[in-house]
This record gives C-alpha cells, sequence and structure tokens, in this order.
C-alpha cells in the first residue's frame, strides 16, 4: 500500500504510514482483507498457546504421578 502523501510502500495491513502517519485509504474489500488476516493471526496464537498449556498440563500430571509413586509403593 502506498501511502497518497508520501509515497512511502507500507505493508498491506497497515492502518497508517508508517514514515508520516498519514491514515491510509481503505476500501471495503482491503478492510475486510485485514480483518481475515488478522483473524487468522489470532487463531494461530491461540492453537500455539493452547499446545503449550496442554504439555504444561501433561507435564504437571507426569510430575504428580511420579511423586504419588514414590509416596505409596517404596
Amino acid at each position: 500500500m502506498i501511502c497518497p502523501r508520501c509515497h512511502n510502500e507500507n505493508k498491506y495491513d497497515n492502518l497508517t504510514c508508517d514514515f508520516c502517519m498519514a491514515t491510509l485509504p481503505m476500501s471495503d474489500k482491503r478492510k475486510a482483507e485485514i480483518e481475515r488476516r488478522h483473524e487468522e493471526e489470532r487463531k494461530a496464537k491461540m492453537k500455539k498457546s493452547m499446545d503449550k498449556l496442554i504439555g504444561l498440563l501433561f507435564g504437571v500430571l507426569v510430575i504428580i504421578a511420579i511423586v504419588i509413586w514414590g509416596l505409596f509403593f517404596r
């Protein structure tokens, strides 16, 4: 996306120019595309966070099982 004021090249999903901070033109098609990309990025981050959480919970369960095993089966 080229800024209409300073003609600087910006990323497609920028709302303002990186150089002069002018508001970039926003068509309905571009706005929908940006919202779709942001939603995909949000879902990817959520999945990554959930994968980490599941791994952490599994690790905690393994530690608890080892402690219980040590307490009752010495």
